[in-house]
C-alpha cells in the first residue's frame, strides 16, 4: 500500500511539472461552489500489538465539498468501511501461541478534510476520521466470536493524503493515523485480547462529483 501511495505521488508530481500555470483568469474553483457525490474504494488496515497481514475491505459512502478560493477547500464525508487484520499473531504474549486471528470490524465513519490546492487539479489534505463500531468479530480456528462489547464505541484517526480531480471524478489516497486504542477500558476481555492495540488504515477511493451549487 505504501508503494501505491508513492507511485500515485510520483504521477501527480509529474503532472504538476507539465501543468499550465494557474492564474485567476484560468481558475478551476469558484468560491463556495458545492459538489456532492458517492464514493467507493478499498480500506487496507492492520493492528498494532499483532503480527498480521493487511485486511482489505470495502469503503462505500458519500461526500459534500466546497471551496473558499482557488487554493483552499473543505469536505465532509459519511461512509461505511470494513477494517481489521488477518493471519495475525499476538506479539504481547510471546510465550503463548496466540493465533492466527482474523479481526473484522465494521464502521460508520464521519470524515472531515481541509484541502490545499498547490496546482490546478491536485490537492493535499489533513483532517479527522471518527468511526463508530456497528459490528466486530474475531475468528480463530474457524470459530467466530462477537467482540463488539470489548471495543471502544468510537475510534479516532488523524488523516493525511492527496487527491486529484479529473472532470467529474475524484481520486484520493490517504493514511489514517490512530489516536485511540481499540479496547474498551472497562472490559477485561478487551484487555486480555487487545492490550494497547490500535488500528492503522490506508484508504484509496474514487468519487463522482455532481455540482449542486
Amino acid at each position: 500500500m505504501k508503494r501505491i501511495l508513492i507511485s500515485l505521488l510520483v504521477v501527480f508530481s509529474f503532472g504538476a511539472l507539465h501543468a499550465q500555470e494557474w492564474r485567476d483568469e484560468n481558475r478551476y474553483h469558484d468560491p463556495f461552489d458545492i459538489y456532492f457525490g458517492p464514493t467507493v474504494g478499498v480500506a487496507a488496515s492492520n493492528m498494532t500489538e499483532y503480527d498480521g497481514k493487511f485486511k482489505f475491505g470495502p469503503e462505500i459512502g458519500a461526500f459534500i465539498q466546497t471551496y473558499f478560493c482557488n487554493h483552499f477547500g473543505m469536505s465532509f464525508e459519511l461512509n461505511y468501511s470494513r477494517e481489521g487484520t488477518r493471519d495475525a499473531w499476538q506479539s504481547f504474549q510471546p510465550d503463548r501461541a496466540g493465533g492466527p486471528y482474523d479481526y473484522s470490524m465494521d464502521y460508520i465513519n464521519t470524515i472531515y478534510k481541509m484541502r490545499y490546492y498547490p496546482m490546478h487539479r491536485m490537492n493535499v489534505f489533513l483532517g479527522f476520521k471518527f468511526g463508530v463500531h456497528i459490528n466486530a468479530s474475531c475468528t480463530l480456528d474457524g470459530k467466530s466470536t462477537d467482540i463488539k462489547g470489548a471495543l471502544r464505541r468510537r475510534a479516532g484517526h488523524i488523516i493525511g493524503g492527496f487527491g486529484y480531480e479529473l472532470d467529474k471524478l475524484n481520486i484520493e489516497a490517504y493514511y489514517c493515523f490512530p489516536i485511540s486504542h481499540l479496547r474498551n477500558s472497562e472490559s477485561e476481555t478487551g484487555w486480555r485480547a487487545l492490550r494497547d492495540a490500535k488500528e492503522n488504515v490506508f484508504m484509496l477511493t474514487l468519487g463522482y462529483r455532481i455540482k449542486i451549487y
